[in-house]
C-alpha cells in the first residue's frame, strides 16, 4: 500500500462543542507531508485527514488507516488535541496547526 509520510503529526479528537454535553465525532491525522508514495501532496504540505478508522505499529512507526482508505505514517509519537468541528475547519483551510488553534482558544476575546 502506498502510504503518505508525515512529521509535527497529531490526533485531533473532533468534538461537535466544548461545553458539558459535547458529543465526540471522531480522530482525524494533522501534520506535515515529507514524502508521498501517493502523489497527492506536495513536500512541506500541511495536511488533515478523514476520520481514523485504525492504527498499528509497523517498523516503530505508527501507520494510520483513514475512512477514505489512505494509508499515513508516522515516525514520532503523536500530539493529541481536542477541538471543535470549527476549529477543524480552520485547519483543514490550512491557516493553522492544532497548536496554534489551543493558543487562539485561550486569548482573551
Amino acid at each position: 500500500m502506498e502510504k503518505t509520510f508525515l512529521v509535527d503529526a497529531s490526533i485531533v479528537s473532533v468534538f461537535d462543542s466544548l461545553d458539558a454535553n459535547k458529543a465526540y465525532l471522531g480522530d482525524v491525522l494533522a501534520g506535515q507531508v515529507i514524502e508521498d508514495e501517493t502523489f497527492r501532496f506536495r513536500p512541506y504540505e500541511q495536511i488533515v485527514t478523514s476520520i481514523i478508522v485504525s492504527k498499528s505499529f509497523v517498523d516503530n512507526r505508527m501507520e494510520v488507516i483513514t475512512h477514505n482508505g489512505n494509508c499515513y505514517s508516522i515516525g514520532d509519537e503523536p500530539k493529541l488535541f481536542k477541538i471543535t468541528t470549527d476549529e477543524l475547519a480552520v485547519i483543514r483551510f490550512g491557516q493553522y496547526s492544532p497548536e496554534t488553534i489551543l493558543a487562539l482558544r485561550k486569548q482573551p476575546q
